[in-house]
């Protein structure tokens, strides 16, 4: 925030000079980023350079997933919002029918009262004429505001079945692009589970060709050589506590941290994966049922929001003071490369991206890069 509101100031503000060591400051902070930024390019080029037909297929039905899935949320979005409004037509036909029902019952009670004061000596005409010359005026003056309020129902009843026509007129039209919304959801839906087949298909090949399973395995550790390797190359250039309202530092919030998704571990830290693999530098989380979305457990900033090989889509969150953490596997990613979260901000949806066969979250915590138990700095689980 203090390297922007400089900026906002020098655009804004006619004459506005910061001085050579600020002007020196900010041209020394943007060399960095692009240093930083061309060598996390660097990491990746090498990783994809590496993952082999196999990884280039991994990355190829990985690729139609995420499109998939993010197509199937978005027709599913368009549903609820259809949904939405056409409950807000229903409920604005309802008024209206109800005020249309109150104008006729008031109406029909006046004519009523017209009719059998028709019949009582005339009273319209003795309201005139059996009168005091001087109360003539007056008398004439409710007649003709009885008239008129009259005419100001049968003109407001009219207004209203008007309005009501052109709800009805709108409701017809919301409830058919609602059915062409959900023909729309029923085909992305369709494709989605295709995408997810096609992931399946891969496993399935995999599973049965141990030469593939070999291969996968020691694209795993190669990738895992590449994750420490890009985030030993985030360092701290873009971090400033000052971009973030109500920062707190992650360390001080050891042990009491949420974790970013409501769900089980099924592999813990240091869990063995497979013979002549790494142990796992973090843990496996399977969403509870109805899934639920990710969320970063500090604020931090993110330092890297990308698809990166067998981990699927990725996100790194760097909290400051050495403090980072991986969430991979995601099926979709909501923050973006240089993003500032706060504690609790939604990043990412859990998914199946990178090997894996369900729906799954990795997460690690690293310190000076070093991998550390999460249940020690998340809140115990109950």
């Amino acid at each position: 925030m203090i390297f922007s509101r400089l900026l906002l100031l020098t655009l804004l503000l006619p004459g506005f000079l910061p001085c050579e060591s600020m002007a020196g400051d900010t041209k020394l902070e943007l060399e960095q980023i692009r240093q930083q930024r061309a060598e996390l390019k660097q990491v990746r080029e090498e990783l994809e350079a590496r993952l082999g037909l196999l990884g280039q297929e991994l990355k190829q039905v990985d690729t139609l997933l995420v499109a998939a899935s993010a197509e199937a949320r978005q027709a599913q979005a368009d549903v609820r919002d259809a949904d939405i409004r056409i409950d807000a037509l229903k409920e604005q036909q309802s008024v209206l029918l109800g005020k249309m029902e109150r104008l006729k019952a008031h109406m029909q009670h006046e004519a009523a009262l017209a009719y059998r004061q028709a019949d009582e000596s005339a009273i319209w005409l003795d309201m005139l004429f059996d009168a005091q010359v001087a109360d003539i005026p007056h008398r004439q003056y409710l007649l003709s505001r009885l008239v008129q309020r009259q005419q100001q129902d049968r003109l407001e009843y009219t207004q209203v079945q008007q309005e009501l026509a052109i709800t009805q007129r709108e409701l017809e039209q919301q409830r058919m692009e609602m059915d062409a919304l959900r023909t729309v959801k029923e085909k992305r839906q369709k494709e989605l589970q295709q995408a997810q087949a096609g992931k399946r298909k891969l496993w399935q090949k995999v599973r049965r060709d141990s030469g593939l399973k070999a291969e996968r395995d020691a694209q795993l550790a190669r990738q895992e050589e590449a994750l420490v390797k890009l985030l030993k190359g985030l360092g701290s250039t873009l971090l400033n506590a000052d971009n973030i309202d109500d920062w707190k530092p992650m360390r001080q919030l050891k042990g009491s941290l949420r974790w970013p998704i409501k769900g089980r571990i099924v592999a813990g830290f240091h869990s063995p994966t497979a013979p002549g693999r790494p142990t796992l530098a973090g843990v496996q989380l399977a969403p509870r049922q109805g899934g639920g979305q990710v969320k970063a457990i500090a604020a931090g900033q993110v330092r890297y929001a990308d698809w990166f090989g067998g981990y699927g889509l990725m996100l790194i969150v760097d909290h400051g003071d050495g403090l980072m953490t991986v969430y991979a596997h995601n099926d979709v990613l909501y923050k973006r490369l240089g993003d500032w979260v706060a504690e609790g901000d939604v990043i990412a949806d859990p998914g199946s991206t990178g090997w894996v066969q369900d729906t799954r979250l990795y997460f690690e915590v690293r310190d000076a890069g070093q991998p550390v138990n999460p249940l020690r700095w998340c809140r115990k689980r109950g």
